[in-house]
């Protein structure tokens, strides 16, 4: 036993890192790697090198759990957050939605919803997004415990690797390091251009040359995709073509005209005017529909505040037509408002969509409560019981809605 003990003891000093680096990449495969505000987090094997996330993670074989290179996997490391940043514009948008919708479902449920006491809950996570150096803060502040663990783990098998090969190291280093420099170059250079043409494109707004500026706020448009889906640029170019008198017709001017009139809680005709925008197609049609999807939640909640229940809900499922991923968290506001109207299966239906997508648990707890509820109206007791339990399990602690409901108040 003792020899047993010195031989493993003998190996471990020697291979420490390499050990240490192997468990640590490979259990980033079965960790978290991207915190969404109440969607299901993708772990390592879940999260695709080349494509959007889909709303439901699942498994992808060319994923970042699954990359074993020393080099390669610090330049995949490296990598994740540039991929959110500047190369999925999707992503980083939908992260950034869910952020900004969690305060509105948190204000919808304290106004409208049977009170859980407890501590005021904060939400701290608001970004600005303007500039590379915004996007890329942003898009780390959302990674995983496993993407550090991928990441520690990729830089120790790195160092044992280094450390293991004869004479000088020095150049070995440098081009293991050369690799993720290059990744990182790859990923900043066209967003580095774009940033350089929204500059300009402002330096000339400012002095008056309203052509120059539509260029180069195009530019910028074209080298960077992020830019792409930035309603404010294309309302920007509307306004300076109404001015130079050039685009008569264009989908930039109908965006300028539709943030006008949202503005002014016009929210039909804003709606209308994102419409004619988005028959372009294109880019400009994506940030188009998003925009009228958001002009339309806008327009619900003030509905639904009026005591406009019905119209509410009709504009809250067009919305999530217009843009089915960016605005999951609509889904319980539609929930709630067709059970307003007498409309149980059809809140349960929606609560179904929660209970599958999310992975906040308050908001999984008020799911499993206004499940209840409707379970109730339904005649269905035993559902009800069963719901309100589950409720308690994500929530137990300052959840006075399941409470009250399983104690017949």
């Amino acid at each position: 036993m003792e020899l047993w003990a010195g031989v493993g003891a003998s190996i471990w000093a020697a291979h420490w890192l390499l050990f240490v680096g192997s468990f640590l990449v490979f259990s980033s495969a079965i960790l978290k790697w991207v915190n969404f505000p109440f969607s299901h987090h993708p772990h390592g094997f879940q999260l695709p090198l080349l494509r959007n996330i889909e709303l439901l993670p699942h498994l992808s074989l060319l994923s970042y759990g699954v990359l074993v290179a020393a080099a390669i996997l610090i330049a995949f490391w490296v990598a994740a957050p540039c991929q959110i940043a500047f190369q999925q514009p999707a992503l980083l948008r939908r992260l950034n939605a869910e952020t900004q919708d969690l305060p509105m479902i948190r204000g919808f449920t304290r106004s409208y919803l049977p009170v859980n006491y407890g501590p005021a809950e904060e939400y701290s996570k608001y970004f600005e997004l303007d500039t590379v150096w915004d996007r890329f803060v942003a898009a780390y502040s959302f990674l995983g415990l496993g993407w550090y663990c991928f990441g520690i783990g990729s830089l120790l098998i790195a160092t044992y690797s280094i450390r293991r090969l004869p004479g000088k190291r020095g150049m070995t280093a440098l081009a293991v390091g050369g690799i993720p420099i290059g990744v990182l170059i790859i990923f900043l250079t066209p967003a580095v251009i774009g940033q350089h043409y929204l500059i300009s494109a402002c330096t000339a707004q400012a002095q008056g040359n309203n052509e120059k500026a539509i260029t180069h706020y195009r530019k910028a448009m074209w080298w960077d995709r992020w830019r792409r889906q930035d309603i404010n640029i294309y309302a920007t170019i509307g306004g300076l073509e109404r001015l130079s008198g050039s685009g008569e017709d264009s989908p930039e001017r109908h965006i300028s005209r539709a943030q006008e009139l949202k503005d002014a809680r016009e929210y039909e005709s804003a709606v209308f005017e994102l419409s004619r925008a988005a028959a372009w197609g294109g880019a400009v049609a994506i940030a188009s529909r998003c925009e009228s999807a958001r002009t339309r939640i806008d327009f619900g909640i003030a509905l639904y505040n009026g005591g406009g229940i019905g119209a509410a809900v009709t504009q809250w499922e067009q919305a999530l037509v217009e843009d089915p991923v960016q605005q999951q968290g609509l889904a319980f506001l539609i929930a709630r408002g067709n059970y307003d109207l007498g409309r149980y299966q059809a809140s349960l239906e929606a609560l179904n969509g929660i209970l599958k997508a999310s992975g906040d648990k308050p908001l999984l707890a008020n799911a499993y409560s206004l499940a209840g509820d409707c379970y109730l109206k339904l005649g269905r007791d035993t559902d009800a019981r069963r719901s309100y339990n589950l409720s308690l399990k994500e929530d137990i602690l300052v959840n006075f809605w399941a409470m009250s409901a399983l104690g017949g108040d």
